[in-house]
This record gives C-alpha cells, structure tokens and sequence, in this order.
C-alpha cells in the first residue's frame, strides 16, 4: 500500500522498515515455522500467528510474500504483513513496530501519550504471547489426538502370527517372528495421498504395524507397511524383472504415476524407536546389548542370522530406528557433500549440503536414547544409502550416546544394499541348491 506524501526523515524511516525482512517480522510476531528458523529454507509454512492451524500460513523468504489460506490474506512485503498480524494497525503504526522507532515528523509525546503507547505495545505482546499459547496448545492437543487415533488401531491389529507379516518377513529371509516382537497385522488400512489426515484415501489392504515407542517405553505412535496381498500364494514373484529378489512390499502408482512410499510414520518419530526383539533375561533391569538399525527388515535380518549362528541373545534387544535421520538425530549444522553436486534452477552444478557428523544436543527429548543397562550398541549401517551420509549418521549417534561404560561399534554390510538384501540373497540360493 502506498503512502501519503511527506518528509524526507519520514520517507527514509519507511524505507527503513521496508528493508526488514518479511520471515524476520514474522517470526516476531509469533510464527513458528516448521522445522524451526534454522530451516525455513526458500519457503516458510507453518500455523498463521493470527488465526492458528498447522499449516495455512507461508512465506517465500526470498521474495517476502506472504499469505495465510485461513485467513485469506496475503502481502508482498513486512509492512502489510505487520499490519494484518496479531491485528489491523494503520500504515504509520506498522512502520514503527517494525522499525521500533517514533514517526519522525511526530510531534513530542506527552506522558499521556507515552503511556499510551506503552500500553499498546504491551497489549500488542501480550495478544502475541496468547496467540502461541494457543498454538502450542493445540498442536498438543492434536498430537495426543494423533496417539490415541494410532492406539486405537494399534489394538484393532491381529497377533503376527499366520498372517500375511508373517508371509512377508519369510519372503525378506525371517523365517519365524522373535518372541515379544511389537508387531502385528492389520487387514484393511488407509493409504493416503498426500500423507496425512487430509488425504485422499488410496489404497485400503494389510499392512503390518509396530508402534513406535518413546525413551520411557510410552506408545509415541505407529508405524505401517502396507504389504502385497499376494503375499504367501503361487502369485507372488520371487525376483523381479532385473532379477532381483522382490522386496514383497506394495507397491502403489498415484494417478500422477508417482511411486508412493508404502512405509508411513504417523504421531511423534523423533527419538522414538521399535522394539523387535525384546531381551528375554532381565536381570540387569534390562538389556546388556542393543542392535539398532534403521528398518525392520534390517534389523530382523541380522537377528536371524545371529540365531542361526547359536549366539546367545537373552541380554539382546533389537530396535529399528525406522529412518536413517532418527536413528542420528538432528545435527548441529549441515556441511557440504565432499563430492555429491546437483543443478540448481539454472542448470548450474551446485555443492549439496547434508546434516553434519555433530549433534545438536539441545533437545535430548527428539532423539533415540539408550538404556542405561546397556554395554554394546552395534548399530547397522545401510550400505544401500549414500556412505557419506551414513558415516555422519553414524558420527551424530555415537557421539550423542557417548559416556565411559558404553561401547558404539557399527557394522557395514556388502556395499549398495543392506543387510536385508543379504539376507534374501543367501535364502534364494540356499532354496536354490
């Protein structure tokens, strides 16, 4: 909006404020974007300050655009955003709160005035303070929402045994399921497109399920493979059609022939891991050893064949970290690929950045912790991911978990697979001979 004609001071301090820019005036005004400042990235979204949500209000960082669907608002710059957030101010009043500084051609306040403008800032912060009180308590309210949705279905699932999960980990190489194992079968699951509760639902069939569970044990949320119905018939392929094993996941084409992923997190992740294999021996309180890698399969793969090899595993406790960015946690900075590049808008080969091998250790709460029974911890790598990544992966968890009685070791597999492919490869051939 353009304003009025007026003195050079007054021209200057309007410039001023326009030089702001829009994420830094909004995040001043109460907007919490997801992922935190650190990550707003080229676009910004996250609850609009004003009217709430979760995810109706953006801000293109680069350009200063912003807009709000709920509020069906929107501007090109910090000035209209100050004016809209937490409510209507005029021109001049959105100059000065940006700026922090009087309109300069004003005459002197009285004390009168003075007081009033005290008055007005702090009404003005105190709208503000209200406005996060009420988003935090709403995205708490949807999380503990989320968690009892996911332990309802949770209980509606059927024990593993004799369904399709048990078809499924016998295709990946896992001929029985461990005892105590946090899994089961659910026959008729959503799949939605795009993930969340306002997709469009998909696909409907079986899925195995595991919840996830926090570093107190508490049920975080739940985690789903949707599996191939064909699963356990003569149907169901062997290999695929470059002959490889077939991973016996669905595998689902969106009518905008995009592959979607089968495998879905819904409630809290962060910091929160499976239980696969439970130590059976509680003596200590709990297990002396842990193995934790970053999927099911994985993990399974190597628990089978250590009980093939007649280890003991009573003081065993086998988790998924369920991706690759829990099982490290979140790192302190991003740093550049010492090699990876990839073009950018204009074709130009730029330096890709990763999360770093140091962890951010400011919330201990969002990343995996391990039992202070615990001695060993063998965590599996993926040899199928990029081995920079893995290896930074693998630096942000050792670190984090770092203390004099604990030993981190960590087991690559063959490289450009995992320890699952192994594990099939070796079962193919031995039906083979």
């Amino acid at each position: 909006m353009a304003a009025p004609a007026h003195s050079d001071a007054v021209d200057d301090w309007i410039e001023r404020a326009k030089g702001h820019a829009t994420i830094n005036v909004a995040l001043r005004l109460g907007f919490r974007p997801k992922g935190g400042a650190k990550g707003t990235g080229a676009e910004a979204v996250g609850p609009c300050p004003r009217c709430g949500g979760v995810d109706r209000f953006s801000v293109k960082t680069k350009e200063g655009l912003w807009n709000c669907r709920g509020c069906g608002k929107g501007g090109g710059d910090a000035i209209s955003l100050a004016r809209w957030v937490p409510h209507e101010r005029t021109f001049f009043e959105a100059v000065e709160f940006i700026t922090g500084e009087p309109k300069p051609d004003a005459a002197p306040a009285s004390a009168d005035e003075k007081a009033a403008i005290a008055a007005k800032r702090a009404r003005e912060a105190a709208e503000i303070d209200k406005a996060r009180a009420a988003e935090a308590q709403q995205q708490n309210q949807f999380r503990e929402d989320e968690r009892w949705r996911c332990r309802r279905l949770w209980e509606h699932g059927q024990p593993a045994a004799g369904t399709l999960v048990e078809a499924y980990l016998r295709h990946r190489g896992v001929e029985r399921i461990p005892e105590g194992a946090k899994l089961r079968f659910h026959p008729e699951m959503h799949l939605r497109h795009p993930a969340g509760p306002g997709g469009k639902v998909v696909w409907t069939g079986p899925a195995m399920l595991s919840p996830i569970a926090g570093n107190d044990r508490r049920f975080m949320g739940l985690h789903t493979t949707w599996l191939d119905p064909r699963l356990g018939t003569p149907e169901m392929p062997r290999f695929d059609e470059a002959g490889k094993p077939t991973k016996g996941k669905l595998i689902f084409v969106s009518e905008d022939g995009e592959v979607l992923d089968v495998k879905r997190s819904r409630g809290t992740k962060a910091g929160g891991h499976l239980v696969l294999a439970p130590a059976v021996d509680t003596i200590f309180g709990g297990p002396r050893r842990l193995v934790i890698g970053e999927g099911i399969e994985t993990v399974l793969a190597v628990w089978i064949a250590m009980v093939e090899a007649g280890e003991n595993l009573s003081l065993t406790e086998f988790w998924s970290a369920i991706d690759l960015g829990n099982l490290g946690g979140k790192a302190a900075e991003s740093v550049f690929h010492p090699t990876l590049r990839r073009p950018d808008a204009r074709g130009r080969m730029m330096r890709t950045r990763l999360p770093g091998p140091v962890p951010d250790l400011t919330r201990p709460e969002r990343s995996i912790a391990i039992p202070e029974t615990v001695r060993e911890v063998l965590v599996l790598a993926d040899g199928d991911s990029d081995r920079t990544l893995v290896e930074f992966t693998l630096a942000r968890a050792t670190a984090r978990w770092a203390r004099p009685d604990l030993t981190v070791r960590a087991a690559w597999p063959e490289e450009g697979g995992d320890f699952s492919d192994m594990r099939m490869r070796k079962v193919r051939e031995r039906e083979a001979a």
